[in-house]
């Protein structure tokens, strides 16, 4: 009894080690894949021959037959009428009915591995989930299209305990789903060039494979289409290839694996980039002979064909997010552009580099043009994020074995490198450029990413190249300064509303210090409903820039450099404690003044509106000053911490508030304007270090290095570089800040000191 028990539980998989016992899935069903393939080239010549081999096929899902019924018993049914009417094929030696079979048996495989994929994550059982895996299958990989190892990754998290199984799912699905929509693509593409061409054996199975990707997806498109789009869809596969275009209408903008916004910003940001890199690969393998264009170094050529390759597939991710009419052209030439460089098009017309350089400048200027703002945002980290993850990717595709995988991401990796990062790091630290190349390449110690590739090695060779080119890209990180910790900035935006606050606080107080009699308190309203209007102003205000500097978004460092520039000129004029004080003496004497006529002479009407007005203006200004020091800091970090930092300060503002206005409190104002005037010095040294050190990677300040090494601290938290442009300017703006206050001081003692001897006190 207990022995029948045993041997049950074995052959269904349950007992630890069982597995072992039972054949490997992704070797069974990637056998199943080749015999069927083999059969049908043998199919035309040597009809016993593609019979044995569907035989083989048949033989080697047998043994992983069992596994995919007990999860998907359609799926298998399907697998086995598949193969047997590939056999019948076989031998009555009908090459359309073979290759229709072999694709119906391959996608039922899929269909079965995919259930057993989802099914194993769903309960946790990470062990399970890296059988079914295996047998997945990938988008079809090229230099640069992406390594879709996201499944891998959140399966490795998940038997970390790093995931929870929904999120792990979550993850699966979209990578898995992403693939099959790709091969589905890539299927009815290749349907399109069997039509022209009147290739109907290919045909017959490329539109059998698009016909079982689509069985893939269709949960997918019946979620966000219904039923009723699903089935007409259905009919129309089924009648392919004569229905191709209006399969292609039907799927045009539906997309599987919805992208997330991070996504969709790095598709967008890989079109413009690899486009931008085209011509000039182009320009190195091609010159002119007279007035002919002459191809000189066909690997250059090579590489522009594959960078526009990888634009093209990052454009096809997008175009299902954009309206129709707006993506058809964008897609058109697109094509037009692919096929002009395609070798059979070169053999016949080598565009000029010129002709073709405009002509992809045209394209990059529609494709600015329809991309909304939101995808063409620069992002300080987000190139050294995106190598982040496509390293990440390679690690996982070796670990799967997907080796083509793997060298897809580490190229995507490098590019994003070669294409800003690599050239800018070389003007700080060449040192660390060739580091970076050797981890990355061919490096020994330890090994780079594509020797390893190279040599098939073991998954801890990776982990240890990975974990050194975390180390060294985090140097990157912290001397390009695309880095900033978000705790700084919090501090600095919080420092700056409070300080602004208080100055806010401090001119409110002045302007009702003399309202608070009965007969006149009413006054008072007013001034206050101007303040609201003002703070509300200011709230506006800080969306219009937002959306003003979104529209110059894609100027990237240049643009946070203007900014911080503006940002620290007013600064610096605010901290001039010379002007200030005459400024502050000035500008309260000529508001009291109005004030008083407001109070004393005015109609009721004009009354209101005046010390309306006049509590608008009292506050807007302060307003507007921040929200210009905060967009500033934004385009270092984002909104989030900066926002984070400037409500505490705002928090901060209003208890003053409080304690000034309700309880009367004589709070020791002078002495809280200098500390905060000592804190807000600290920021703009911060602000002034951080800002020579962007313009010195944009290239408008030379680069001349300190002789001695810094902390990375320094940099993320106090602006300090290594480089003597950006310490010396930071020390000098402290000094003019200190120095006008000194000066400011004795020019106070100087009128103090004229005052007690009688003598006139100078202007």
């Amino acid at each position: 009894m207990w022995l029948r028990i045993l041997l049950i539980a074995a052959a269904c998989g349950v007992l630890p080690g069982a597995r072992a016992a039972t054949a490997d899935l992704a070797t069974a069903t990637e056998t199943l894949r080749a015999r069927l393939a083999d059969a049908s080239l043998e199919v035309e010549f040597d009809r016993a021959e593609a019979t044995r081999l569907v035989g083989q096929a048949s033989a080697a899902y047998a043994a992983v037959a069992p596994r995919i019924a007990a999860v998907d018993a359609d799926a298998g049914a399907r697998v086995q009428a598949a193969l047997a009417a590939a056999g019948t094929a076989a031998g009555q030696g009908r090459p359309a009915a073979l290759a229709r079979a072999g694709a119906q048996a391959w996608t039922a495989v899929l269909h079965g591995v995919t259930t057993g994929l989802e099914r194993s994550v769903q309960a946790a059982d990470a062990p399970a989930a890296r059988e079914w895996l295996a047998a997945r299958e990938y988008r079809v990989a090229s230099s640069l299209t992406r390594g879709n190892a996201d499944a891998t990754t959140a399966v490795e998290a998940l038997a970390a305990g790093d995931l929870a199984p929904a999120d792990a799912l979550t993850a699966v699905r979209s990578d898995v789903l992403g693939a099959y929509q790709a091969r589905l693509s890539d299927a009815l593409r290749a349907l399109a060039d069997d039509r022209a061409r009147g290739f109907t054996t290919l045909a017959a199975g490329h539109a059998a494979l698009a016909q079982g990707y689509f069985a893939l997806l269709r949960d997918a498109f019946v979620a966000q289409r219904g039923e009723a789009a699903a089935t007409t869809l259905d009919a129309h596969l089924a009648a392919l290839p004569a229905s191709l275009d209006a399969v292609n209408a039907a799927l045009a903008d539906f997309r599987a694996a919805p992208l997330s916004g991070r996504e969709v910003a790095a598709r967008a940001s890989q079109v413009t980039r690899f486009l931008g890199l085209v011509p000039v690969e182009y320009g190195r393998g091609v010159k002119l002979d007279g007035t002919r264009a002459v191809v000189t170094q066909t690997v250059e050529v090579n590489e522009a064909r594959t960078f526009l390759s990888g634009a093209r597939s990052a454009l096809a991710d997008l175009t299902p997010l954009l309206p129709p009419a707006t993506a058809a052209p964008l897609t058109r030439a697109m094509t037009a552009l692919h096929d002009r460089l395609a070798p059979e098009a070169l053999a016949r017309t080598v565009p000029a580099p010129d002709t073709l350089r405009a002509d992809v400048e045209t394209l990059l200027q529609g494709l600015r043009t329809a991309f909304p703002r939101e995808w063409q945002r620069a992002d300080a980290g987000a190139d050294l994020d995106v190598v982040r993850t496509q390293l990440d990717a390679v690690v996982a595709a070796a670990q799967a074995g997907e080796w083509t995988a793997a060298e897809t991401a580490r190229l995507d990796a490098y590019a994003l490198l070669e294409s800003g990062t690599e050239a800018r790091i070389a003007v700080f630290n060449p040192e660390l450029k060739a580091t970076l190349e050797g981890l990355i390449w061919n490096g020994q110690h330890p090994a780079g990413l594509a020797a390893l590739i190279h040599a098939r090695a073991p998954a801890a060779d990776f982990r240890v190249t990975r974990a050194a080119l975390d180390t060294t890209l985090a140097d990157v990180a912290r001397i390009l300064g695309t880095e900033t910790a978000p705790g700084a900035v919090a501090t600095n935006a919080g420092i700056i509303v409070f300080r602004e606050g208080l100055e806010a606080v401090l001119i409110l107080a002045a302007l009702m210090g003399s309202l608070r009699r009965g007969a006149v308190r009413h006054l008072r309203r007013p001034m206050w409903l101007g303040a609201a209007g003002a703070f509300a102003a200011t709230a506006v205000t800080w969306f219009v820039l937002q959306g003003a500097l979104s529209l110059l978004g894609r100027y990237g460092e240049k643009l946070e450099a203007v900014v911080s520039l503006v940002a620290i000129g007013v600064l610096l004029l605010i901290m001039n404690w010379f002007y200030h004080q005459v400024y502050w003496t000035d500008r309260m004497a000529s508001m009291q003044q109005h004030k008083h006529a407001l109070t004393h002479g005015a109609g009721h009407r004009a009354q209101w509106w005046g010390l309306a007005v006049l509590g608008f203006t009292s506050i807007y200004r302060e307003g507007f000053e921040t929200v210009l020091f905060l967009q500033s800091l934004v385009l270092q970090v984002g909104a989030v911490p900066v926002l984070g930092g400037a409500a505490a300060g705002l928090a901060a503002v209003c208890g003053v508030g409080l304690a000034v206005f309700r309880w009367q409190a004589k709070l020791p104002m002078k002495k809280l304007l200098i500390w905060t005037g000592i804190l807000i010095a600290a920021v703009l040294a911060v602000m002034v270090g951080n800002t020579v050190h962007t313009l010195q990677l944009v290239g408008w300040l030379p680069v001349h290095p300190l002789p001695v090494a810094l902390p990375a601290a320094l940099g993320l938290w106090l602006g300090v570089h290594a480089t003597w442009e950006g310490v010396g300017l930071q020390l000098a703006s402290v000094v003019a800040v200190v120095g006008s206050f000194l000066a400011a001081e004795a020019l106070k003692e100087r009128d103090l000191a004229a005052r007690r001897s009688g003598k006139p006190v100078s202007a």
